[in-house]
């Protein structure tokens, strides 16, 4: 038998039936509205924030944030990051001297925080203070626009199109998807040789770069390029003193190579260079000077697990680069039996250039 009270609705016209039923409905959706407020927490406090997030990224297997904040007369005691329903303890403002210089008022306000959490989620930094708490919404950076690159061969080939000189790159085989054929940029106005350890389609000279001058003779070539070789070569301060001896007096050498990339063609896979090291191994103790160099395609660096620890996620801030190139003409003959590095007084000079910080 249904209850009194369900009787009594059914003996209600319709409209009123739903009338009634939409009364109840409202009250039950004020009651949990009052409900939900009492779980909602306090509406943050209006501060004077200043703040600066200067890095911020995440990866598979965390979110790290660093930055600097502070709130005027209002002391932050604490900084805590939190993605999701995850939180990092919460951390006194590490010193910041430039910012201090800025605001001299303004006690510590630095932070750098790490949380090993999924990606993808929305990040926030609370911000504990003397006034209450505040949470900062992380939002993405901008995308930068890639830096302008000019194509830093080019000068190679216009002044050997322009003398019409004899051309030869080190490395001439192909050997991937990205690599191509370059005789088509020095045609017709020079004549080119492809050389490579490996005989292959495209090769004209078989020849270890290593013994370069025994297999071309002296001042053969006008100029020598190589395009992703140099990692690969052993003893690349040989094939330097090499190249000086195959090429004629005044020509030119051109090399890219890399800074900051993955192992690549293993074993066979030994150096990186930066612009500094490309000035010394084709510099004068080699017969050379540089024309241009430098570096560029700037790359970061990401430490994986295990054992990433905060100071691992500051590798992020620090730029490499993917290429680096030199441009060198050669100024000076060297003998056969000439040593294969600079003077020990250059040397000695070059090495008291390391920064001294202590």
């Amino acid at each position: 038998m249904l209850p009194a009270w369900k009787q009594t609705l059914l003996r209600l016209p319709p409209l009123a039936r739903i009338a009634a039923r939409e009364g109840a409905l409202h009250n039950r959706v004020a009651a949990l509205e009052s409900e939900l407020a009492t779980l909602r927490p306090p509406p943050a406090p209006s501060l004077p924030l200043v703040h600066a997030v200067e890095h911020f990224w995440c990866d598979a297997y965390g979110v790290h944030v660093c930055g600097w904040v502070h709130a005027h007369a209002v002391k932050v005691r604490a900084l805590s990051l939190r993605v999701g329903d995850r939180r990092t303890d919460p951390v006194p403002p590490a010193p910041r001297p430039d910012v201090q210089s800025h605001y001299p008022d303004i006690a510590d306000s630095g932070f750098a925080l790490y949380l090993e959490t999924p990606p993808f989620q929305p990040a926030c930094l609370d911000i504990e203070t003397d006034a209450g708490t505040i949470s900062l919404p992380l939002a993405p950076p901008p995308l930068l626009p890639p830096p302008p690159s000019r194509r830093v061969i080019q000068p190679f080939i216009d002044e050997m199109r322009q003398r019409r000189g004899r051309v030869l790159e080190i490395g001439a085989r192909i050997v991937g998807p990205e690599s191509y054929a370059r005789i088509g940029e020095f045609a017709p106005d020079c004549h080119y040789v492809g050389c490579d350890i490996h005989p292959a389609p495209g090769v004209d000279l078989v020849a270890d770069a290593h013994t370069l001058s025994a297999a071309t003779g002296r001042a053969a070539f006008e100029g020598i390029f190589s395009i992703a070789v140099m990692e690969h070569i052993a003893e690349p301060w040989r094939v330097a003193a090499e190249i000086n001896r195959a090429l004629s007096q005044g020509g030119l050498t051109f090399h890219i190579t890399h800074h900051t990339f993955p192992l690549h063609e293993t074993p066979n896979d030994f150096w990186r260079y930066s612009d500094e090291a490309m000035r010394i191994l084709f510099g004068p103790a080699r017969g050379f000077e540089i024309v241009d160099v430098g570096m560029r395609n700037p790359a970061n660096l990401v430490r994986l697990f295990p054992g990433r620890g905060l100071a691992d996620m500051e590798l992020t801030r620090h730029h490499g680069f993917v290429g680096t190139w030199v441009l060198a003409r050669k100024v000076a003959e060297i003998p056969d039996d000439a040593p294969d590095t600079a003077t020990i007084e250059t040397l000695a000079a070059r090495s008291r250039a390391y920064p001294n910080r202590g």
